[in-house]
């Protein structure tokens, strides 16, 4: 599997003078781009994070961008946060760009709240402490719907939400290494009965679809809250269709309580459309079937020729695409490394996504 390199800018970086590239193309994309993005016929997203300029809004949309998935950082929304967040979604209002705000689900800040016994544990009792318990109900409540809601309660114009359930700086990339059997979840799942407390976690052939099935029901409930009080608001899912208990639990509760989702895949991050097929077939057997599959272009992986490729052909398709990220578009290029390198120069870039996202 290829390291995911999403979050790991964690310092704010000195924001650069726009290149000259770039403020060229903004005459010769813009009329296209607001008109196409104010239809709102295919989601064509950038990746950013919430340190980035509202400024940034303006580039996309002369790009013919309409969403940017804004990664929040912070683990709560502070007065200065609420704030840069009401200028971007000011911003995004006047160009065309819906502003989504989109976190990680593991928080330590919030996991700090919880007893040190509830972390997810998996294999031979390997215990990741900054991961919690995939059945701890509280953590969900606080880390989902408690997060969902400062977004929504900072600024009412928000209609799109995305949450991200990989696992950082833990011994997996997200809830893949089997069922969790802390004690809390091997004493629900025994209830009661010593033959099964008395053996080892790893034979429990039951285990892993009992989890699945009390997750799936848990956040039924935290769904139904949560489109009761947002009616209509969507909350997507970054990797939805990624092949774990956790992520099946979760697509069947949206499927159940018929929330507005969509699937921002990273099946496609170095394959393009050609890895979508096998991740709408996973969506459609989990009971999501039209969901919105958004294709992930990771822009270290393409050259703008190839990108550019790619991005033309999911727009002749309506299939909507997101880039991660236009980080490497902002930054200064010398300053760029590892998964933030590009194979060209920003303003290449720039025009192949324009153009592509402009052209009939």
């Amino acid at each position: 599997m290829t390291p995911n390199p999403r979050s790991r800018v964690r310092t704010r970086l000195r924001p650069v003078t726009l290149g000259a590239a770039a403020v060229l193309l903004a005459a010769h994309f813009g009329a296209l781009a607001h008109a196409q993005a104010a239809q709102g016929v295919t989601i064509r997203a950038a990746y950013g994070y919430d340190y980035m300029p509202a400024t940034h809004v303006d580039l996309l949309a002369q790009a013919g961008f309409n969403r940017l998935l804004v990664h929040w950082i912070p683990d709560s929304l502070d007065s200065a946060g609420a704030a840069h967040l009401r200028d971007l979604v000011d911003r995004g209002s006047v160009r065309g760009v819906e502003i989504v705000p989109e976190w990680l689900l593991q928080q330590r800040a919030r996991l700090a709240a919880r007893p040190l016994s509830r972390r997810y544990t998996w294999g031979r009792a390997r215990v990741e402490t900054d991961v919690a318990c995939p059945l701890d109900s509280l953590y969900w409540r606080s880390a989902l719907l408690d997060r969902a809601e400062e977004w929504l309660m900072a600024d009412a114009r928000i209609r799109h939400l995305a949450v991200d359930l990989e696992l950082l700086g833990a011994g997996r990339s997200h809830y893949n290494g089997g069922p969790c059997c802390c004690s809390s979840c091997i004493a629900e799942y025994a209830h009661g009965r010593q033959e099964i407390l008395r053996r080892d976690p790893a034979e429990l052939s039951g285990l892993m679809p009992y989890e699945e099935s009390r997750i799936a029901a848990m956040l039924r409930g935290l769904l139904t809250e949560f489109m009761t009080r947002y009616p209509g608001v969507e909350l997507g899912v970054l990797d939805l269709d990624l092949d774990s208990f956790v992520h099946r639990a979760f697509a069947r509760a949206l499927a159940r309580r018929r929330t507005p989702t969509v699937d921002y895949t990273e099946s496609t991050y170095s394959t393009g459309a050609a890895s979508l097929g096998a991740a709408r077939t996973r969506l459609d057997r989990l009971g999501l079937r039209g969901v919105p599959l958004i294709a992930g272009l990771w822009l270290k992986r393409f050259n703008p020729s190839r990108l550019s490729a790619e991005v033309r052909g999911l727009n002749r398709a309506r299939n909507g695409y997101f880039v991660f990220t236009t980080y490497s578009l902002w930054q200064s290029p010398a300053l760029l490394k590892g998964p933030y390198t590009l194979q060209g120069a920003p303003g290449d870039y720039w025009r192949a996504l324009g153009e592509a996202n402009t052209s009939p």
